[in-house]
């Protein structure tokens, strides 16, 4: 009668297997979401944010190359040219930001991925498992009939 508990396991692990794929897969697009939400916060908040400094910056930069005058004698330094390497540092920095935070959103993605991927894994776990279950199941049904003679043993 052991075949029994053999069959019960089996449909156990199957039940198992598909709770906990359904379980990972909401873990998974829980970090899309959140993925999704650390998007929108770098560029609705963090992005403005920066360009604000940036432009706060560059103008007292202006201010304090106004107070100090014209020189001429500095090559390399003019005004002109300390603005424009500004520029290019300020722009530098928003490529930076922007790739950080693609890069970021990338890695969230493939960590969902990867989680969905461990829910599919989990959920061929139970349905392996209710398999071998039903099939030692079936082999002990055929055993234990083979030793009652070929009479029902449920009697």
């Amino acid at each position: 009668m052991s075949f029994v508990g053999n069959i019960f396991g089996a449909y156990a692990a199957r039940a198992t297997g598909q709770y906990n794929k359904s379980l990972l897969y909401q873990e998974a697009q829980l970090a899309r979401k959140n993925a999704e939400i650390k998007q929108q916060a770098f560029e609705n908040i963090e992005l403005p944010r920066l360009l604000k400094q940036q432009e706060r910056d560059q103008s007292s930069l202006l201010v304090n190359l106004l107070k100090s005058g014209v020189d001429v004698d500095r090559v390399g330094e003019t005004p002109y040219l300390m603005m424009l390497e500004q520029n290019i540092e300020n722009a530098y920095d928003v490529s930076i930001a922007r790739y950080n935070s693609r890069v970021t959103y990338q890695n969230e993605i493939n960590r969902s991925l990867l989680t969905q991927a461990r829910g599919r894994g989990e959920e061929f776990k139970g349905e392996l498992a209710y398999r071998v279950g039903m099939a030692k199941a079936i082999g002990e049904a055929g055993g234990n009939y083979q030793s009652s003679g070929g009479e029902s043993i449920l009697y």
